[in-house]
């Protein structure tokens, strides 16, 4: 596939997702990593969602969100990744969480979404057993 990731790249004030290119060699075609900074709310939350539902129409179905040097995550975040998610699992798909920052960790937790989302420490563990 001769895609330019960098057309999924999102940038909106101080909230990134950019796509990192230099891990896609360790995953098949239909793989994606994006690192996310900043924070995910209402604002860009929609966007996520519809990045993301271009790329799964593209065949694009095992993502990874690298969420370390995300600062806040809210209920619109967290809708936006269990919508994708829903998308993913019909088509035998997933969404993978890596290394959520301690902010979202504790809104997972708090909204037992930890147990229904993959959360991973690392890519690399995250990438295993798919």
């Amino acid at each position: 596939m001769s895609e330019n990731w960098k057309d999924y790249a999102i940038e909106a004030g101080d909230f990134k997702m950019e796509v990192i290119e230099k891990n896609r060699i360790l995953l098949p075609p239909s793989a994606i990593v994006f690192e996310v900074s900043g924070e995910i709310n209402l604002y860009n939350s929609q966007a996520i969602k519809e990045n993301l539902e271009r790329l799964i129409e593209k065949g694009i179905v095992h993502i990874f969100l690298y969420l370390e040097l995300v600062s806040y995550i809210d209920s619109s975040g967290l809708g936006a990744f269990l919508g994708i998610h829903s998308k993913l699992t019909k088509v035998n798909g997933f969404i993978r969480l890596v290394s959520p920052s301690e902010k979202v960790r504790y809104v997972l937790e708090l909204t037992k979404l930890k147990s229904l989302l993959q959360i991973f420490p690392t890519l690399e563990a995250a990438a295993e057993n798919f």
